[in-house]
């Protein structure tokens, strides 16, 4: 139908004659860590060290589509695209492999050695039925047999939610409207953690996102003209930093143990879903703090005012 998202998405791996491998795809990282995902997905499927996992530069031109970066669908959609790439590239080393050493491809396994930093092919329990990814894509070349390459095209069929749950304490000055979030909670359900680093500083992004949209952040528009009265650039709308965030310390970070059957390994996105209860979590603090319910973000200094000593004028205190 016209105008109908198709939403798929496409990698290719290829594995190198030095053992290493490579994957393209068109999906779009914009921070956290998705094609790094990917790679660790290249590596948990090939059996290859995660250093030996290359990310090829990737452009319209020579990759294949992806619909784009967009609701928790990056990891999730984006990495299950490479999660089949690197199967089937598999599938064809391994069909390789059983040419070499005369074993039947299905009983074939693939490791990373410690020893030597290669992924190395093997039968369990049979020592001279072993040998190197390298050496096989070495062989395969000479022997004219070709690349273990595949390209794959997929997609999701569901679409699991990320669920977040944020805990804020606020201490409000009464004299000035001030408010300081001191302490905060980020606990989130995201299915297998592909990388905890990665994810809390997404989580935490989250948290100073939304308590900016609570208590700062707002697109004014003049009414005459259609113009932001806040200003055109970042140099005049405000924005929260490090320096307005509680400190490192009084921020926790919780993952739950779970597992998505249809995800790749396991794994769930993030995406905006770490910013969706932040604000809500800062106005039922503020609640508690002040027995007031405010209506309308952001609640800035005026309005904590105007609420406690019952002045009017739409929240801003008269001259």
């Amino acid at each position: 139908m016209p105008g109908e998202v198709i939403d798929y998405s496409t990698a290719m791996v290829k594995v190198n004659e030095d053992g290493s491998v490579d994957f393209s795809t068109a999906l779009m990282c914009h921070g956290g860590g998705t094609l790094d995902a990917c790679a660790k997905f290249v590596a948990e499927e090939m059996g290859v060290p995660f250093d030996s996992v290359g990310i090829s530069p990737a452009s319209t031109t020579d990759t294949g589509y992806d619909v784009c970066t967009h609701a928790t669908r990056g990891v999730y959609c984006g990495g299950g695209s490479v999660v089949e790439a690197a199967r089937s590239a598999r599938r064809r080393l391994l069909e390789f492999a059983s040419r070499l050493i005369e074993v039947n491809p299905e009983a074939l396994q693939i490791a990373p050695d410690p020893e030597t930093g290669q992924g190395v092919i093997f039968l369990e329990g049979a020592a001279d039925k072993r040998i190197t990814v390298a050496e096989v894509a070495t062989q395969a070349q000479l022997k004219g047999w070709g690349t273990a390459i595949a390209v794959e095209s997929h997609r999701m069929v569901n679409c699991p939610p990320c669920f977040v749950t944020n805990f804020v304490e606020v201490e409000v000055d009464t004299w000035t409207g001030e408010v300081e979030v001191t302490r905060a909670v980020c606990a989130v359900d995201c299915g297998t953690v592909v990388n905890p680093d990665l994810a809390a500083g997404q989580l935490e992004g989250g948290l100073c996102r939304g308590i900016a949209q609570a208590l700062l952040e707002d697109t004014d528009y003049s009414a005459d003209t259609g113009e932001l009265t806040c200003g055109g650039t970042y140099i005049d709308y405000k924005l929260y930093t490090a320096a307005d965030m509680p400190a490192i310390k009084d921020v926790q970070i919780f993952f739950a143990d779970t597992y998505e059957p249809s995800g790749p390994f396991g794994a769930k996105g993030i995406g905006e879903a770490a910013n969706n209860a932040v604000a809500a979590a800062v106005m039922n603090a503020l609640q508690n703090a002040l027995g007031i319910r405010f209506q309308f973000i952001p609640i800035t200094p005026e309005m904590i005012l105007a609420a406690i000593h019952g002045w009017a004028c739409q929240g801003v205190i008269p001259e």
